[in-house]
């Protein structure tokens, strides 16, 4: 923390002082806001100062669902994001094997969609085995589903005469035999049981590496929605030594198999009450309800179109969601659900009414993630009532609004992302970007929501859903930032107010710009956290 004086075209986004010339932030705090001149009179002699030339200054931006330890993993693995067939995957697998010699496990982020390859599939098992053979494989789809080659199969135990887990799928071919293609978290969790886990030192690492990606985008504040209970450790591990660069809010990861209790162990366990919680949060729990869109695993109460009335996947039990629920109700905390599907927003809020009843749910944290397929005008009715939040990522929409169109059509795929029916309907939506696979850019994610551009395509999708620039931008100050501070008042950010914290995003873009695409030629040019600087 320190001291600095930042002089530029500021938006605070508090309406009591929309707009200053000037921050002055002492002991990494704010102190005050107006004209520079009289800010610098109000400062130790020296205080350094920061006036890059035509700056926009904003409160430090919040991303409400960034899976920020990923993206720093991100780095250690095969880039398999832009691959354009199967061949290319193979031949990056093979490099990557060689290079490697000593790692039994190669693991890499499958973000590419069948559309996205020149076969229009994805690779097999067999396919697989041929790029890197005896060496055992996994590829993440989207923290979702897997692929695996036949040594990880082998190496799981995985044959044709394995049981679907409950909650996952194992793909099969005509013949009974496994793909390769793993569905849901069940399944993964499979062959993650075989998989030797990173050690300490190399989960600090991811965080380190994922926080200096993102104050490269003005990111100050972070919500990890999918924490698992061995990587808590080294959440508290890194604010201990002083290596977390920005404030982060963790959402411990349970299931079927991890209850509230044993969350609550392992959170003790970590040593997260010790951390500094201006810093360190723990946040809501988080559950997977359901699939992904783009996956067409989503949980819908009509079928998939081409399917045997396959309406999609609940990964979680309903008791399992009611009890963690009601659990962190009654203890003052929340749960971030995710659920893609109507069906998925439907059954989690009938559950959230449920505990409502007997324990108020408004102001702990509820929150639904994603909440992109169809969600009825009675759940966003349901949702306003109950005063549950949503957390919505314009930079996914983007990704995978192609493959919506392919699975869907134009219709349903130009209602997906309803950000306009969600803030019309007076529901609480923070932005967020869903990264890794998704740009993390905080300027691409406000040009996806005014613009409703998917890539691939030249012509929005879904125009009648877009916001103006305002609330844009609000997505991801005010709108990140309560999701974030998850009931507690100022934790996330998101505003510049004296006393709150020197947080700041400085751009050389006006992101209330009438024109959407000076968003993309944008750049964040510093990033201030606690009034420390730091390059864009």
């Amino acid at each position: 923390m320190t001291d600095l004086l930042v002089i530029g075209d500021v938006r605070t986004m508090d309406p009591r002082c929309p707009r200053a010339a000037g921050v002055a932030i002492r002991a990494g705090r704010v102190v005050a806001l107006g004209d520079w001149r009289q800010l610098r009179r109000q400062l130790p002699a020296g205080t350094p100062e920061l006036a890059p030339a035509g700056a926009v200054v904003l409160p430090g931006f919040v991303d409400s669902h960034i899976h920020l330890m990923w993206a720093g993993r991100a780095a250690s693995r095969v880039a398999l994001a832009d691959a354009t067939g199967i061949g290319e995957i193979q031949a990056r697998i093979s490099r990557y094997a060689a290079a490697h010699p000593g790692r039994s496990w190669i693991e890499a982020d499958a973000g590419f969609d069948p559309p996205d390859l020149a076969e229009r599939r994805l690779p097999t098992a067999t396919e697989l085995e041929a790029a890197a053979p005896g060496r055992p494989l996994l590829l993440d789809r989207k923290g979702h589903d897997a692929l695996v080659n036949l040594t990880g199969l082998r190496y799981a135990g995985i044959t044709a005469a394995t049981p679907d887990p409950p909650g996952g799928r194992i793909d099969r071919d005509p013949q009974g035999m496994p793909t390769g293609l793993l569905v849901e978290h069940p399944a993964v969790a499979l062959v993650r049981a075989v998989v030797p886990a990173p050690d300490l030192a190399t989960r600090v690492g991811w965080i380190v590496g994922g926080q200096r990606e993102l104050l490269r985008h003005g990111i100050t504040t972070a919500v990890d929605p999918a924490v698992a209970p061995a990587d808590l450790a080294a959440y508290a591990q890194a604010e201990r030594t002083g290596e977390l660069a920005g404030r982060t809010v963790v959402m411990p990861l349970g299931d079927d198999q991890v209850s509230d209790a044993d969350l609550r162990r392992a959170v003790a366990e970590a040593g997260l009450a010790a951390a500094d919680p201006a810093w360190l949060r723990v946040g809501p729990t988080k559950l997977f309800l359901d699939g992904g869109g783009s996956l067409g695993t989503a949980l819908r109460s009509v079928p998939w179109p081409g399917t045997d009335g396959y309406h999609g996947h609940q990964s979680l039990r309903t008791s399992t969601l009611r009890a963690h629920c009601a659990a962190a109700a009654a203890a003052g905390r929340g749960v971030g659900v995710h659920a893609v599907g109507d069906a998925a927003v439907a059954l989690t809020l009938s559950v959230l009414a449920d505990v409502d009843r007997r324990t108020p749910v408004a102001g702990k944290g509820f929150h639904v993630i994603h909440a992109y397929l169809g969600p009825t005008a009675a759940a966003m009715a349901a949702a306003r009532r109950l005063a549950i939040g949503v957390s919505a990522h314009p930079a996914l929409q983007w990704h995978v609004g192609r493959d919506l169109l392919t699975r869907l059509g134009e219709p349903a795929a130009a209602a997906a992302n309803p950000l306009r029916s969600w803030l019309d309907a007076g529901v609480l939506v923070g932005g967020g970007s869903d990264a890794p696979g998704p740009p993390v850019s905080v300027l691409h994610g406000m040009w996806q929501a005014r613009t409703r551009r998917v890539r691939g395509r030249d012509e929005p999708l879904g125009p009648g859903q877009a916001v103006t620039a305002e609330e844009a931008l609000a997505l991801f100050t005010t709108g990140a930032g309560q999701l974030a501070a998850a009931g507690r008042p100022g934790a996330g950010s998101g505003t510049l107010y004296p006393g709150g914290p020197g947080d700041l995003a400085i751009l050389d873009v006006d992101p209330l710009t009438p024109e959407p695409s000076a968003l993309l030629s944008g750049r964040v040019v510093a990033t201030v956290v606690a009034g420390v600087v730091s390059g864009g």
